[in-house]
Order: structure tokens, then sequence, then C-alpha cells
């Protein structure tokens, strides 16, 4: 009798670990979930793809320079704009940073607008200037470029490959919304979307690759958005 009791035991104690574990899994799955955005506003964003190499105006019509990178914080948010404007041959004349703050909105791939004059945007540097003193109390915010991304093997935990980073969603308020992963035909293919992780995630914009938070590719193909491209609206590039 008692080695049945403790035979009992022993199972009601496995059950139970087995649904908590099975809640948790769930509940991490929901959580993952709702950090994804809706398909309405994901095709409603902007692709770093239709960004980049976009011609930048003033809104008198002078011509500043082209698009050459996008400078993002370690948070999601856009920062500045790298551009640049072309001088003889390849070389370029000058490169600024244009604030995000100073680009008109909507945007709108192909030819952007700067509220700022041909002679404020040589005013810029390629560096920011520092706003006073550092204040320790304040979270570290990094900056990194988008193309840094861009182009980059994405991988799970374990470091097994499930794709090549495609491109970079924003919002019209430079808000980064998701990460397009085109899957590796290995792993069925396709193109999916994911939250970016931000700063609480596992992924540094100083990794050799795209590190995504799950263990397996079925973790990942559930989070993940099915993605297609042709439902983006058509925003002048890409």
């Amino acid at each position: 009798m008692t080695g049945y009791r403790s035979f009992a035991c022993w199972m009601l104690a496995a059950v139970v670990a087995l649904g908590l574990c099975s809640g948790a899994g769930a509940d991490t799955d929901q959580k993952t979930e709702q950090q994804l955005p809706s398909e309405q506003t994901l095709y409603a964003g902007w692709r770093s793809s239709q960004i980049l190499g976009s011609h930048i105006f003033s809104k008198k019509g002078e011509y500043l320079g082209r698009v050459r990178n996008i400078v993002v914080a370690d948070n999601g948010q856009v920062r500045a704009l790298i551009a640049e404007e072309a001088g003889i041959g390849i070389t370029p004349e000058f490169v600024f940073r244009l604030p995000w703050e100073d680009v008109v909105k909507p945007v709108r791939g192909g030819a952007l607008i700067a509220d700022l004059t041909d002679v404020r945007s040589r005013q810029y540097g390629l560096f920011p200037l520092p706003l006073g003193e550092p204040d320790e109390n304040k979270p570290h915010v990094e900056d990194f470029l988008v193309t840094k991304v861009l182009g980059d093997y994405a991988r799970l935990q374990t470091g097994a490959g499930y794709g090549l980073v495609k491109d970079v969603v924003f919002s019209q308020h430079g808000r980064m919304l998701a990460v397009l992963i085109a899957r590796d035909a290995a792993q069925g293919g396709g193109t999916l979307a994911f939250p970016y992780p931000g700063r609480t995630g596992r992924w540094s914009p100083s990794a050799s690759y795209y590190g995504l938070p799950f263990v397996t590719a079925e973790q990942a193909d559930r989070a993940g958005l099915q993605v297609d491209s042709k439902r983006f609206e058509d925003r002048g590039a890409g």
C-alpha cells in the first residue's frame, strides 16, 4: 500500500508539473503574439528597403541628398537618417545626419521631404552633438544602423539556422514594428514577421546574427505572422 501511495503521489506531482509547464508555454506564446502588430498596422507601415536610396528634398524643392542608412535606437525608434549628396563620380560631396523629427510625415519611399533648407542641411554633421551633461540615472540607449540587421542570418536559441533577415517594418512614427525573416527552405520557406525584441530581448546589434527568442522552429512558426509582400501599401519604392 505504501508503494502504491508513493507511486500515486509521484504521478500527481508529474501531472501538476506538466500542467504548469504547458500553461507557462501557452502564456509565453500568448505574450509573444500580443507583441505582434495587427495585419492592418503591419501593412500600413513602411519598410527599410523602401526608404534606403530614396531622394530627400526640402519643402522648397531643393535637392538635399539620398538616404544611405537609417539610425535606430536599441528600443526600435528611428533617430535619424544618414544622407549623402553625390559629388563627382561615386564620391559623396558630403554626408550628414538628418534628425527623424525633421522628416515630414507620412513617409513615402522614393522621395522624402525634410523640414529644412539646403543651407541648414549642411550645418548637420554626421555625429549628433551631446545635449547637456549625461544623466547617470537614465538608461543608456545605443544606436545601430538598420543595414546591420538586413541580410543577417536568423538563428534559434540553439544556434540552428532559421532564415535570413529580409526587411524591417516601421510605423509612420518611426517605431520598429517587425523584422521580416525569409524562412529557410528546410523550414518550409515563406516570409514571417516577428516583433522586434528591443533592449529586453536576447539579441544585440553587435551580434553577427539575428537571434530569435525561440528554442525550436515549431515555436518560431507559431509566433511568426505569415507575410504577403503584395499587401504592403505601395509607397513608391521596393
